[in-house]
Order: C-alpha cells, then sequence, then structure tokens
C-alpha cells in the first residue's frame, strides 16, 4: 500500500520520468548489469580488465595443467604457486568488476531519488 508521500511522487513525476522509474523497478539482471559497464566514461578500463581477467584465466587453467605433469617436487610447487597466483589476480579483477557494476546501481538510485525530489519541487511550486 502506497504512502501519501509516495502517492504524491508518483502523481508529480512526468511521463518520460516514469518509464525511466519503471525501467529501474523492473529489476536488471546480471548480464544487463555486466552489460551497462562496457558504457560511459569507463568503459576502455572495463575491456581492459576483462581482458586481463580472460588472460590471469587462462594462465591459471595453464598453470593447473603443468601442475599435474610436473615431474617433480619443486616444478610441482612453482606451478601451483603460479596457478594461485593467476587466480588471486583473476579474482582481484572480478571484484573491481563487480565493485563497479555496484557503483552504477547506486547511481541509478541516486538518480532516481533526484527525479523523485524533481517532481514534488515541481508539484510544489
Amino acid at each position: 500500500m502506497m504512502t501519501d508521500l509516495e502517492k504524491t511522487l508518483r502523481h508529480s513525476l512526468s511521463a518520460d520520468d516514469k518509464t525511466f522509474l519503471q525501467d529501474l523497478e523492473d529489476g536488471r539482471g546480471l548480464f544487463t548489469q555486466l552489460g551497462a559497464t562496457f558504457q560511459g566514461p569507463m568503459r576502455f578500463w572495463s575491456v581492459v580488465v576483462w581482458i586481463f581477467v580472460l588472460a590471469a584465466s587462462a594462465l591459471g587453467f595453464y598453470c593447473i595443467w603443468k601442475m599435474i605433469g610436473a615431474p617433480d617436487t619443486r616444478s610441482l610447487i612453482l606451478w601451483t604457486a603460479g596457478a594461485w597466483a593467476a587466480w588471486t589476480v583473476q579474482i582481484n579483477l572480478k571484484q573491481w568488476i563487480f565493485q563497479r557494476m555496484a557503483t552504477l546501481t547506486l547511481l541509478r538510485e541516486l538518480k532516481k531519488i533526484e527525479l523523485r525530489l524533481a517532481g514534488v519541487e515541481k508539484e510544489a511550486r
């Protein structure tokens, strides 16, 4: 059930604002959010980070492959360390991507509040 304030906010929005808010409220899936990281001023860095994620993943798999066939203990330890380092890099880069997604979600929520406040301000005039 909507409160009086929510009703006032809803009635004060233009059609474009309502469409924008409905798009936000419908929810966005994981792949939509990942795709959004490739837009805006940070798109170059998103591409670079994804290239490094793929490279670190490939290096990790290669190290694991070599680790399995290691001829001696020293080689086993070195390939294991390489795999661990590659996967650590990959995890940290993915963390950056998910933090970027969280930032974009937060910015959308702030825009939502801004639009609602602008609508209330229009109605107050």
